[in-house]
């Protein structure tokens, strides 16, 4: 026997070996049912078949505690109701091969409910085989701190007192209703932020931003949308790389700082404010339809100078479009 020979003997045992191996692990696995998940009878009660399944959770709390939510996928659902209680439903469904993989556990530390959902894998080889859906419904009492971190889904929350931190991999954020602080990070998706009474931070790298009727200090950015601020009583910070800024503040002027790499930005404020402007376009023109004493040269693509003698800054930069300045009606 040649040592070519010898060499493709040899490669074929040991594909032979591989495929083999995996054969049992993907055999393993399928046998991974949800007895093995960790929610015994005592922690949740289920329902259904191994392709849905139904998991519901109380825990008796107090105002002023916080949910935790961590998610390998799921859409994730909040609100809330006039019970001491928090209420946790969760709907698996999907393909045997991922569901039965899909393992959610339960935990409360005094006032502070933490609800996992992680996949996890046996064997050597980790197959994805199959879809997974999974959607959590949870009610807290009215004044509850919320944390969501979830790598597969949407999250809606409303009606709630409290400091809101939710974090998404591929999905859209929608928060109403919220008297606390707001902070919402997606990485695939919009953001919808409306009547806040707090400061929200929202920021999403594939998707649109809006920010509407806020009482509060507010930032958005994205790299691939348009922001908007509507009807804001605070400051305003945020910008886009890839689409247009618009902004309408319905209080005093606190502050402007807005920029974009691929569109127009518009600004409108209440007639009467002041303001230090600096307003640049390398694509575009300047205008603004309130009175200016301009510092320096008047060029068309940028301005400098103050409004009604001065104030808080407005500042507005873009490389591709225009800049407007308005007094909102």
């Amino acid at each position: 026997m040649n040592s070519s020979t010898l060499l493709r003997l040899t490669l074929f045992v040991l594909l032979t070996a591989v495929f083999v191996t995996g054969l049992i692990a993907y055999s393993h696995s399928r046998g991974y049912t949800k007895t093995e998940t960790g929610i015994s009878d005592a922690e949740a009660s289920s329902s259904g078949d191994d392709r849905n399944r139904k998991y519901e959770k109380q825990f008796a709390v107090q105002e002023g505690g916080e949910v935790i939510v961590d998610a390998d996928a799921g859409t994730v659902k909040i609100d809330s109701w006039e019970k001491n209680e928090v209420s946790v439903v969760v709907e698996i469904e999907g393909s045997d091969s991922r569901a039965d993989k899909y393992v959610v556990e339960f935990k409360q530390e005094g006032n502070t409910v933490t609800v996992t959902g992680k996949v996890r894998e046996k064997g050597f080889f980790k197959w994805h085989v199959g879809n997974l859906e999974a959607h959590y419904t949870i009610y807290t009492p009215k004044k509850f701190n919320t944390t969501v971190k979830t790598s597969g889904g949407n999250v809606h929350s409303r009606n709630l007192t409290g400091k809101v931190d939710y974090t998404t991999s591929g999905g859209n954020i929608t928060v109403e209703k919220i008297e606390g602080k707001t902070i919402v990070s997606t990485s695939g998706g919009n953001i919808d932020v409306r009547d806040i009474k707090g400061d929200v931070d929202a920021e999403t790298s594939g998707g649109n931003v809006l920010c509407e009727n806020i009482y509060g200090n507010v930032k958005g950015n994205t790299s691939g949308g348009d922001v908007e601020f509507t009807s804001v009583d605070g400051s305003v910070k945020g910008g886009t790389s890839g689409g247009g800024v618009t902004v309408k503040v319905s209080g005093d002027n606190k502050g402007i700082d807005v920029e974009t790499s691929g569109g127009d930005i518009e600004i409108f404020v209440k007639d009467g404010i002041g303001a230090d402007v600096d307003a640049e376009t390398s694509g575009g023109s300047v205008d603004c339809d309130l009175p200016v004493t301009v510092r320096g040269k008047v060029r068309d693509s940028e301005l400098h100078g103050k409004i009604n003698g001065g104030g808080n800054p407005i500042r507005a930069s873009t490389s591709g479009g225009s800049i407007r300045i308005a007094v909102l009606k």
